[in-house]
């Protein structure tokens, strides 16, 4: 059993890292909002970026450690699942940052946590208790106020919300197939699923229209994909030292973040209803999160 110092130790070095994964999510965000709106790179060229920056950096972190399984990737239908739905995820976040806005594309895109829960509850059996229920009506409805789905504006739901919207479905399809693989895949090999699928379905779109960037874009393009690939890692460290709860607490604060800091950078409009929705998403899905790991302890503390 851990001491308090040894607890109070773990918790300062979760919260170092969720701090850094905050600070990374962000940085990349911007950048990526960067890159498509005032240099006109193109997604799929960022998207490349991330998926071969972030290959690398596996490669050089985990296969001295000797547990990256990169020939998994394509034996496992379940690992290749996860690829494919993550890199198709990820196109959609790239794709519409730059039209929406960071913020908006953020906010969107958060709402996978919501989709999660619900398809836990049909594919893995998951219960739906009234917090997990409450939380996903909250997000939902600051959904339809954030895109304009309300009564008698649906024809404001245009393509890229469409886009982005898809994306957090694929995104919450990914957890719920990395909650399986976690029982018979190691993180490396997990992540490293993710890079591989991406560089196979960006790649091929990138080259269809490529052009040589400079050496800015060129330095922004790696900026951008190290921020993606150091936040990932970082955030899986940070719930090695945290509960659910305070580890999903400090990722509700990433699109909060990011959202506050391209409204102030870019001047990123926001009308009252889209405040109001994107409080309603924001609150939502932390409650989501919450209410799954107070189930849990719940069921544990009823157990001892």
């Amino acid at each position: 059993m851990s001491t308090p110092n040894q607890l109070q130790h773990q918790q300062r070095r979760g919260t170092l890292w969720m701090v850094v994964s905050l600070t990374c999510f962000t940085g990349n965000a911007l950048l990526l909002k960067v890159l498509s709106s005032d240099h006109h790179v193109d997604p799929w060229l960022s998207m490349s970026a991330r998926g071969a920056i972030g290959m690398v950096v596996t490669l050089l972190l985990f296969v001295p450690r000797g547990t990256l399984r990169l020939k998994r990737s394509f034996q496992s239908w379940l690992l290749a699942s996860r690829g494919v739905l993550g890199a198709l995820g990820t196109a959609a976040y790239y794709i519409t940052i730059g039209p929406l806005g960071a913020g908006k594309a953020t906010l969107i895109g958060n709402t996978w946590c919501v989709f999660a829960a619900i398809m836990a509850a049909f594919v893995l059996k998951e219960e739906l208790g009234f917090g997990k229920i409450t939380g996903i009506l909250l997000a939902l409805v600051g959904l339809a106020f954030l895109t304009g789905m309300t009564p008698g504006t649906l024809a404001q739901f245009g393509h890229y919300e469409a886009i982005a919207l898809s994306g957090a479905v694929l995104a919450a399809a990914v957890v719920v197939v990395i909650r399986q693989l976690t029982r018979t895949e190691t993180s490396a090999t997990i992540f490293a699923s993710q890079c591989i699928y991406a560089l196979l379905l960006a790649v091929p779109m990138a080259a269809r229209s490529f052009v040589m960037p400079s050496w800015t874009d060129a330095a922004l393009l790696c900026i951008a994909a190290l921020c993606a690939t150091a936040g990932q890692l970082s955030m899986t460290e940070g719930f090695r030292f945290l509960t659910v709860a305070a580890g999903g607490a400090y990722q509700t604060l990433v699109p909060l973040i990011i959202t506050v800091t391209s409204v102030s950078l870019f001047a990123e409009p926001f009308t009252t209803p889209q405040i109001i929705g994107g409080a309603l998403i924001l609150w939502g899905s932390f409650q989501t999160v919450i209410s799954g790991h107070r189930k849990y302890r719940r069921e544990a503390l009823a157990a001892k």
